[in-house]
């Protein structure tokens, strides 16, 4: 754990990112592309993952039909990937380790809670009912909302949660594990806790350097609001 930022004198509330620093889901997305491959009869290369990293449905659908040759439309293909994605969400999303008792921690301290994402409010709800989460939060946005449409290099989603919320920006944390979207947060003026999450592991230097704080899991997480709601 960082120990150099104390934090905010108050909690009011807590922005929370979905996959990754709630959800145990990067890895099957990072796996998503390769698997839907080589269901296909096809083995992917070894950037595929750095590559899709920055390409939408679309863009992943035509790599797969230009590039690697699936015999599908890409129609057709990103069909396939929306329903691997779906049942990802409704059927395999895992909770982090001590999550639960993270957000319980906020709840019991009296600060209410928002989850900021850029997967969509359909599938974010239905991953958070599926692992027992969705009862702590306050309120859902997604960077795909109409009145958002920005991605997390732009605050706005992070601005429009805590303008739900109702409080201030000094009494505001937002937690994240992505690299981005913490330097986003921060940049914005938030007090930002970084999560460990082993696919951003790369940029954990980084990371460490941005955030306020930076916890291993959800358990030094939770001992750190615990320290903050005891004071």
């Amino acid at each position: 754990m960082n120990p150099v930022a104390k934090g905010p004198r108050h909690i009011t509330g807590a922005i929370f990112d979905l996959d990754g620093t709630l959800l145990d889901t990067m890895e099957q997305w990072n796996t998503l592309g390769a698997d839907y491959l080589k269901e296909c009869g096809i083995e992917p290369k070894p950037d595929l993952v750095d590559r899709l990293e920055t390409m939408s449905l679309r863009e992943s659908a035509a790599l797969f039909h230009d590039e690697y040759g699936v015999n599908q439309t890409i129609p057709e293909i990103i069909d396939a990937l929306i329903e691997r994605i779906r049942s990802l969400y409704t059927t395999h999303a895992r909770i982090k380790p001590g999550a639960l008792n993270t957000l319980r921690t906020l709840k019991i301290g009296g600060a209410d809670i928002a989850l900021a994402t850029v997967t969509s409010i359909e599938l974010a709800q239905a991953g958070l009912t599926l692992t027992g989460a969705i009862k702590f939060f306050d309120g859902l946005f997604s960077c795909r909302d109409p009145k958002i449409k920005e991605g997390k290099t732009s605050p706005k989603i992070y601005d429009t949660a805590r303008a739900f919320l109702g409080s201030s920006l000094e009494e505001t944390i937002v937690v994240e594990d992505a690299l981005y979207a913490i330097q986003t947060a921060k940049n914005a003026g938030y007090f930002v806790i970084a999560i460990e999450d082993d696919s951003e592991r790369r940029h954990k230097d980084d990371i460490i350097e941005t955030a306020d704080v930076y916890v291993k899991d959800h358990a030094e997480l939770c001992a750190w609001l615990s320290g903050r709601f005891g004071e």
